[in-house]
Protein backbone atom coordinates (compact mmCIF):
# COMPACT_ATOMS: atom_id res chain seq x y z
CA UNK A 1 0.00 0.00 0.00
CA UNK A 2 2.90 2.36 1.17
CA UNK A 3 4.59 2.03 -2.42
CA UNK A 4 1.19 2.12 -4.52
CA UNK A 5 0.85 5.59 -2.21
CA UNK A 6 4.31 6.58 -3.10
CA UNK A 7 4.11 5.56 -7.02
CA UNK A 8 0.96 7.92 -7.10
CA UNK A 9 2.11 10.97 -5.51
CA UNK A 10 6.25 10.75 -7.20
CA UNK A 11 3.42 10.65 -10.45
CA UNK A 12 1.45 13.61 -9.36
CA UNK A 13 4.33 15.45 -8.45
CA UNK A 14 5.91 15.36 -11.95
CA UNK A 15 2.98 16.28 -13.77
CA UNK A 16 2.40 19.20 -11.61
CA UNK A 17 5.66 20.00 -11.88
CA UNK A 18 6.13 20.18 -15.70
CA UNK A 19 2.78 21.95 -15.97
CA UNK A 20 2.94 24.56 -13.15
CA UNK A 21 6.00 24.00 -10.89
CA UNK A 22 8.62 24.26 -13.69
CA UNK A 23 7.22 27.00 -15.12
CA UNK A 24 6.75 28.93 -11.35
CA UNK A 25 10.79 27.93 -10.93
CA UNK A 26 11.86 29.33 -14.30
CA UNK A 27 10.00 33.03 -13.89
CA UNK A 28 11.42 32.70 -10.53
CA UNK A 29 15.08 31.61 -11.69
CA UNK A 30 14.86 34.32 -14.29
CA UNK A 31 13.89 37.01 -12.08
CA UNK A 32 16.33 36.31 -9.15
CA UNK A 33 19.39 35.38 -12.02
CA UNK A 34 19.17 36.83 -14.88
CA UNK A 35 21.03 37.02 -17.76
CA UNK A 36 21.17 39.79 -20.38
CA UNK A 37 22.32 39.69 -23.46
CA UNK A 38 23.26 42.03 -25.78
CA UNK A 39 21.73 43.64 -28.79
CA UNK A 40 22.53 45.82 -31.90
CA UNK A 41 21.93 46.11 -35.35
CA UNK A 42 23.11 43.05 -37.72
CA UNK A 43 24.93 44.27 -40.63
CA UNK A 44 26.07 40.73 -41.59
CA UNK A 45 24.99 38.50 -44.63
CA UNK A 46 21.37 36.51 -43.47
CA UNK A 47 19.85 34.00 -45.87
CA UNK A 48 16.01 33.58 -45.08
CA UNK A 49 14.91 30.28 -46.37
CA UNK A 50 11.61 28.78 -47.19
CA UNK A 51 10.54 25.48 -47.52
CA UNK A 52 7.09 24.78 -49.66
CA UNK A 53 5.37 21.82 -50.45
CA UNK A 54 2.31 22.15 -52.06
CA UNK A 55 1.37 25.72 -50.70
CA UNK A 56 -0.84 27.48 -53.98
CA UNK A 57 -2.76 29.19 -51.46
CA UNK A 58 -0.29 30.90 -49.48
CA UNK A 59 2.84 30.96 -51.02
CA UNK A 60 2.49 34.29 -53.53
CA UNK A 61 1.70 36.10 -50.27
CA UNK A 62 4.29 34.93 -48.32
CA UNK A 63 6.77 35.96 -51.26
CA UNK A 64 5.11 39.20 -51.33
CA UNK A 65 5.73 39.40 -47.36
CA UNK A 66 8.83 38.24 -47.55
CA UNK A 67 10.25 40.54 -50.83
CA UNK A 68 8.48 43.49 -48.09
CA UNK A 69 10.29 42.80 -44.92
CA UNK A 70 12.81 45.34 -44.03
CA UNK A 71 16.24 43.28 -42.71
CA UNK A 72 18.07 47.05 -41.26
CA UNK A 73 21.41 46.78 -42.35
CA UNK A 74 21.77 43.61 -43.25
CA UNK A 75 22.66 42.07 -46.46
CA UNK A 76 20.11 39.87 -47.43
CA UNK A 77 18.84 37.05 -49.72
CA UNK A 78 15.59 35.31 -50.06
CA UNK A 79 15.49 31.39 -51.02
CA UNK A 80 12.59 29.58 -51.29
CA UNK A 81 12.34 25.79 -51.88
CA UNK A 82 9.69 23.54 -53.60
CA UNK A 83 10.12 20.30 -52.11
CA UNK A 84 8.29 18.35 -55.37
CA UNK A 85 5.51 20.53 -55.33
CA UNK A 86 2.80 19.06 -57.44
CA UNK A 87 -0.04 21.92 -57.45
CA UNK A 88 0.35 25.71 -58.72
CA UNK A 89 3.11 26.38 -56.32
CA UNK A 90 5.96 26.48 -59.14
CA UNK A 91 3.91 28.10 -61.70
CA UNK A 92 3.45 31.27 -59.07
CA UNK A 93 6.59 30.58 -57.72
CA UNK A 94 7.65 31.21 -61.71
CA UNK A 95 6.01 34.62 -61.83
CA UNK A 96 8.49 36.28 -59.50
CA UNK A 97 11.49 34.38 -60.97
CA UNK A 98 12.85 38.30 -61.97
CA UNK A 99 11.12 39.87 -59.27
CA UNK A 100 14.03 40.62 -56.87
CA UNK A 101 17.37 40.22 -57.29
CA UNK A 102 17.76 38.92 -53.20
CA UNK A 103 15.07 36.35 -54.66
CA UNK A 104 16.11 32.68 -54.99
CA UNK A 105 13.86 29.94 -56.58
CA UNK A 106 14.59 26.54 -56.24
CA UNK A 107 11.66 23.84 -57.89
CA UNK A 108 12.72 20.18 -57.86
CA UNK A 109 10.74 16.73 -58.54
CA UNK A 110 10.42 14.43 -57.09
CA UNK A 111 9.49 15.44 -53.64
CA UNK A 112 12.28 14.56 -51.07
CA UNK A 113 10.99 15.81 -47.73
CA UNK A 114 11.84 18.78 -45.79
CA UNK A 115 14.68 18.30 -44.85
CA UNK A 116 16.34 18.14 -48.05
CA UNK A 117 15.08 21.11 -49.05
CA UNK A 118 16.63 23.01 -46.48
CA UNK A 119 19.19 21.08 -46.76
CA UNK A 120 19.24 22.60 -50.87
CA UNK A 121 18.68 25.90 -49.65
CA UNK A 122 21.28 26.06 -46.79
CA UNK A 123 23.60 24.98 -49.38
CA UNK A 124 22.82 27.71 -51.66
CA UNK A 125 23.17 29.99 -48.92
CA UNK A 126 25.45 33.24 -48.14
CA UNK A 127 24.29 33.81 -44.93
CA UNK A 128 26.17 33.68 -41.81
CA UNK A 129 23.04 33.88 -40.44
CA UNK A 130 19.96 31.75 -41.49
CA UNK A 131 16.61 32.82 -41.04
CA UNK A 132 13.53 29.65 -41.07
CA UNK A 133 9.46 30.51 -41.52
CA UNK A 134 7.40 28.17 -42.81
CA UNK A 135 5.27 29.29 -46.19
CA UNK A 136 1.95 29.37 -44.39
CA UNK A 137 3.67 31.86 -41.73
CA UNK A 138 3.27 36.15 -42.16
CA UNK A 139 6.20 37.83 -40.99
CA UNK A 140 5.97 41.81 -39.93
CA UNK A 141 7.85 43.90 -41.19
CA UNK A 142 10.58 44.52 -38.87
CA UNK A 143 10.40 41.45 -36.95
CA UNK A 144 13.74 40.31 -39.54
CA UNK A 145 15.52 43.40 -37.57
CA UNK A 146 14.29 42.14 -34.11
CA UNK A 147 15.29 37.97 -34.64
CA UNK A 148 18.54 39.26 -35.85
CA UNK A 149 19.50 41.82 -33.16
CA UNK A 150 20.67 39.19 -30.41
CA UNK A 151 23.09 37.66 -32.75
CA UNK A 152 25.81 40.37 -32.35
CA UNK A 153 26.58 38.86 -28.94
CA UNK A 154 28.20 35.94 -29.72
CA UNK A 155 27.15 33.92 -26.46
CA UNK A 156 23.51 33.49 -28.67
CA UNK A 157 23.31 30.81 -31.21
CA UNK A 158 19.71 30.79 -32.13
CA UNK A 159 16.73 33.21 -31.41
CA UNK A 160 13.04 31.98 -31.73
CA UNK A 161 10.50 34.67 -33.15
CA UNK A 162 6.57 34.82 -31.37
CA UNK A 163 4.14 33.74 -33.49
CA UNK A 164 0.62 34.62 -33.24
CA UNK A 165 -2.59 32.41 -34.19
CA UNK A 166 -5.51 33.46 -36.02
CA UNK A 167 -8.02 31.42 -35.49
CA UNK A 168 -10.53 31.09 -38.55
CA UNK A 169 -13.78 28.50 -39.15
CA UNK A 170 -14.55 27.28 -36.31
CA UNK A 171 -16.62 27.39 -33.25
CA UNK A 172 -14.05 25.93 -30.46
CA UNK A 173 -12.12 27.75 -27.87
CA UNK A 174 -8.49 28.43 -29.48
CA UNK A 175 -7.02 25.87 -27.21
CA UNK A 176 -3.73 25.83 -29.45
CA UNK A 177 -3.67 29.95 -29.07
CA UNK A 178 -3.68 29.80 -25.13
CA UNK A 179 -1.38 26.96 -25.66
CA UNK A 180 1.46 29.20 -27.49
CA UNK A 181 0.84 32.14 -25.01
CA UNK A 182 1.54 29.90 -21.75
CA UNK A 183 4.43 28.16 -23.86
CA UNK A 184 5.44 31.82 -24.65
CA UNK A 185 5.90 32.84 -21.02
CA UNK A 186 7.83 29.93 -19.81
CA UNK A 187 10.20 30.49 -22.94
CA UNK A 188 10.68 34.15 -22.42
CA UNK A 189 11.61 33.28 -18.63
CA UNK A 190 14.35 30.48 -19.84
CA UNK A 191 15.55 32.69 -22.29
CA UNK A 192 16.17 35.14 -19.69
CA UNK A 193 17.58 32.77 -17.19
CA UNK A 194 19.64 30.46 -19.05
CA UNK A 195 18.30 29.15 -23.19
CA UNK A 196 14.90 27.92 -24.28
CA UNK A 197 15.12 24.30 -25.33
CA UNK A 198 13.67 24.35 -28.71
CA UNK A 199 12.23 26.90 -30.69
CA UNK A 200 8.63 27.48 -32.89
CA UNK A 201 9.90 26.12 -36.56
CA UNK A 202 7.62 28.85 -37.61
CA UNK A 203 10.04 31.43 -37.13
CA UNK A 204 13.39 31.63 -35.89
CA UNK A 205 17.19 32.16 -36.36
CA UNK A 206 20.42 30.43 -35.83
CA UNK A 207 24.31 30.65 -36.78
CA UNK A 208 25.51 29.21 -39.99
CA UNK A 209 27.98 28.02 -38.07
CA UNK A 210 25.81 25.91 -35.99
CA UNK A 211 24.17 24.03 -38.93
CA UNK A 212 24.61 20.24 -39.37
CA UNK A 213 22.91 18.86 -42.41
CA UNK A 214 19.68 17.31 -42.19
CA UNK A 215 19.28 13.54 -42.25
CA UNK A 216 16.76 12.33 -44.56
CA UNK A 217 14.76 10.50 -41.83
CA UNK A 218 14.98 13.38 -39.60
CA UNK A 219 11.05 14.10 -37.87
CA UNK A 220 11.51 17.70 -36.05
CA UNK A 221 13.88 19.84 -38.45
CA UNK A 222 13.18 22.81 -36.07
CA UNK A 223 14.25 21.01 -32.93
CA UNK A 224 17.11 19.55 -34.27
CA UNK A 225 18.83 22.84 -35.93
CA UNK A 226 18.28 24.84 -32.78
CA UNK A 227 19.75 22.91 -30.43
CA UNK A 228 22.66 22.94 -32.00
CA UNK A 229 23.09 26.13 -29.88
CA UNK A 230 23.07 24.69 -26.34
CA UNK A 231 24.74 21.40 -27.72
CA UNK A 232 27.60 24.10 -28.59
CA UNK A 233 27.19 25.67 -25.05
CA UNK A 234 25.56 28.77 -27.13
CA UNK A 235 22.09 30.25 -25.71
CA UNK A 236 18.96 30.17 -27.30
CA UNK A 237 16.89 33.35 -27.15
CA UNK A 238 13.42 34.60 -26.97
CA UNK A 239 12.38 37.98 -28.94
CA UNK A 240 8.91 39.09 -28.75
CA UNK A 241 9.36 41.85 -31.21
CA UNK A 242 9.83 39.05 -33.91
CA UNK A 243 6.63 38.71 -34.75
CA UNK A 244 4.52 36.66 -36.90
CA UNK A 245 0.79 35.56 -37.70
CA UNK A 246 0.04 32.01 -39.03
CA UNK A 247 -3.65 31.68 -39.43
CA UNK A 248 -5.31 28.61 -38.34
CA UNK A 249 -8.72 26.18 -37.71
CA UNK A 250 -9.07 25.66 -33.82
CA UNK A 251 -9.27 22.36 -34.06
CA UNK A 252 -7.80 19.86 -31.64
CA UNK A 253 -8.41 17.27 -34.47
CA UNK A 254 -5.92 18.88 -36.03
CA UNK A 255 -3.25 19.46 -33.60
CA UNK A 256 -3.86 15.66 -32.90
CA UNK A 257 -1.42 14.25 -36.01
CA UNK A 258 0.99 17.56 -35.61
CA UNK A 259 1.06 16.92 -31.71
CA UNK A 260 2.03 12.95 -32.34
CA UNK A 261 4.72 14.06 -35.11
CA UNK A 262 6.31 16.76 -32.08
CA UNK A 263 6.61 14.07 -29.46
CA UNK A 264 7.92 10.97 -32.35
CA UNK A 265 9.94 13.44 -33.42
CA UNK A 266 11.50 14.91 -29.51
CA UNK A 267 12.15 10.89 -28.95
CA UNK A 268 13.77 10.02 -32.15
CA UNK A 269 16.34 13.44 -31.20
CA UNK A 270 17.26 12.13 -27.87
CA UNK A 271 18.05 9.43 -28.53
CA UNK A 272 20.75 10.71 -31.41
CA UNK A 273 21.75 13.06 -29.02
CA UNK A 274 22.97 10.65 -26.09
CA UNK A 275 24.18 7.89 -28.62
CA UNK A 276 26.17 10.83 -29.97
CA UNK A 277 28.03 11.30 -27.07
CA UNK A 278 27.64 14.86 -27.01
CA UNK A 279 26.29 16.64 -23.81
CA UNK A 280 24.50 19.60 -22.76
CA UNK A 281 25.17 21.74 -19.54
CA UNK A 282 23.28 20.90 -16.27
CA UNK A 283 21.34 23.93 -17.24
CA UNK A 284 19.61 22.92 -20.25
CA UNK A 285 19.25 19.31 -19.08
CA UNK A 286 17.44 20.76 -16.44
CA UNK A 287 14.90 22.52 -18.89
CA UNK A 288 14.79 19.75 -21.07
CA UNK A 289 13.70 17.94 -18.83
CA UNK A 290 11.22 19.84 -16.98
CA UNK A 291 10.03 21.47 -20.11
CA UNK A 292 10.22 18.61 -23.10
CA UNK A 293 10.64 15.20 -21.55
CA UNK A 294 8.19 15.27 -18.54
CA UNK A 295 5.57 16.16 -21.61
CA UNK A 296 6.12 13.75 -23.81
CA UNK A 297 5.59 11.22 -21.04
CA UNK A 298 2.84 12.79 -19.30
CA UNK A 299 0.69 10.20 -20.75
CA UNK A 300 2.01 7.59 -19.10
CA UNK A 301 1.80 9.44 -15.71
CA UNK A 302 -1.66 10.07 -16.51
CA UNK A 303 -2.30 6.34 -16.94
CA UNK A 304 -0.43 5.87 -13.81
CA UNK A 305 -2.14 8.00 -11.82
CA UNK A 306 -5.41 6.79 -13.02
CA UNK A 307 -4.64 3.29 -12.39
CA UNK A 308 -3.07 3.64 -8.81
CA UNK A 309 -5.93 5.59 -7.64
CA UNK A 310 -8.22 2.62 -8.69
CA UNK A 311 -6.06 0.50 -6.27
CA UNK A 312 -6.40 3.29 -3.48
CA UNK A 313 -9.84 3.36 -3.20
CA UNK A 314 -10.20 2.09 0.30
CA UNK A 315 -9.13 5.49 1.48
CA UNK A 316 -11.63 8.66 1.37
CA UNK A 317 -9.44 11.20 0.09
CA UNK A 318 -8.35 8.67 -2.98
CA UNK A 319 -12.40 8.30 -3.41
CA UNK A 320 -12.65 11.59 -3.91
CA UNK A 321 -9.38 12.53 -6.40
CA UNK A 322 -10.88 9.11 -8.61
CA UNK A 323 -13.73 11.31 -8.94
CA UNK A 324 -12.34 14.34 -9.79
CA UNK A 325 -10.42 12.44 -12.49
CA UNK A 326 -13.63 10.56 -13.34
CA UNK A 327 -15.38 14.31 -13.91
CA UNK A 328 -12.41 15.62 -16.03
CA UNK A 329 -12.22 12.49 -18.27
CA UNK A 330 -16.30 12.97 -18.54
CA UNK A 331 -16.03 16.26 -19.96
CA UNK A 332 -13.07 15.92 -22.20
CA UNK A 333 -15.36 12.95 -23.88
CA UNK A 334 -18.54 15.06 -23.34
CA UNK A 335 -16.30 17.49 -25.79
CA UNK A 336 -15.29 14.36 -27.95
CA UNK A 337 -18.68 13.36 -28.59
CA UNK A 338 -20.86 16.83 -28.55
CA UNK A 339 -18.34 19.86 -30.61
CA UNK A 340 -21.08 22.39 -29.49
CA UNK A 341 -19.94 22.01 -25.98
CA UNK A 342 -16.17 22.78 -27.30
CA UNK A 343 -17.56 26.72 -27.39
CA UNK A 344 -17.34 26.46 -23.12
CA UNK A 345 -13.86 26.33 -21.77
CA UNK A 346 -15.09 24.32 -18.77
CA UNK A 347 -15.50 21.59 -21.41
CA UNK A 348 -12.47 22.31 -24.05
CA UNK A 349 -9.77 22.46 -21.39
CA UNK A 350 -10.22 18.89 -20.35
CA UNK A 351 -10.59 17.91 -24.11
CA UNK A 352 -7.98 19.59 -25.96
CA UNK A 353 -5.66 18.75 -22.76
CA UNK A 354 -6.57 14.58 -22.83
CA UNK A 355 -6.53 14.87 -27.02
CA UNK A 356 -2.82 16.09 -27.24
CA UNK A 357 -2.02 14.01 -24.08
CA UNK A 358 -3.72 10.68 -26.41
CA UNK A 359 -1.70 12.37 -29.44
CA UNK A 360 2.24 12.20 -27.46
CA UNK A 361 0.83 8.43 -26.06
CA UNK A 362 0.55 8.13 -29.99
CA UNK A 363 3.67 9.92 -30.71
CA UNK A 364 5.86 7.42 -28.65
CA UNK A 365 4.20 4.27 -30.23
CA UNK A 366 5.01 5.91 -33.46
CA UNK A 367 8.49 6.35 -32.73
CA UNK A 368 8.73 2.62 -31.41
CA UNK A 369 7.45 1.39 -34.21
CA UNK A 370 9.11 3.70 -36.88
CA UNK A 371 5.37 4.28 -37.87
CA UNK A 372 5.98 7.63 -37.76
CA UNK A 373 5.84 9.20 -41.79
CA UNK A 374 9.46 11.44 -42.45
CA UNK A 375 7.32 13.50 -45.30
CA UNK A 376 5.48 16.29 -43.24
CA UNK A 377 1.81 16.10 -43.78
CA UNK A 378 0.35 19.30 -43.61
CA UNK A 379 -2.48 20.11 -40.95
CA UNK A 380 -5.14 22.90 -40.98
CA UNK A 381 -3.76 25.30 -39.23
Amino acid sequence: MLLLQVVFWLSVGLLAWTFIGYPLAVLFLARMFPRPWHEGEFSGVVSMIVAAHNEENVIREKVENCLALDFGAADAEIIVVSDGSTDSTNAILKEFSAADPKLRIITYQPRAGKANALNLGVSQARGEVLIFSDANVMVRARSCQAILSPLVDSRVGAVCGRVFLRARGSDEVAGESMYMKYEGVVQNAEASWHSTVGVDGALFAMRRSLFQPLPQAIILDDFMLSMQAPANRLRIVYKNEAEAVEEVIASAENEFRRKARIVAGGYQFLVAFLRSGRSFTLGTWFALFSHKILRWIAPFLLLIVFGVNLALLDTASYRWIIWAQCTFYTLAALGYWVKSLRRSYLVYLPYYFTVVNVAALSGFFRFVTLRQRVLWEKVER
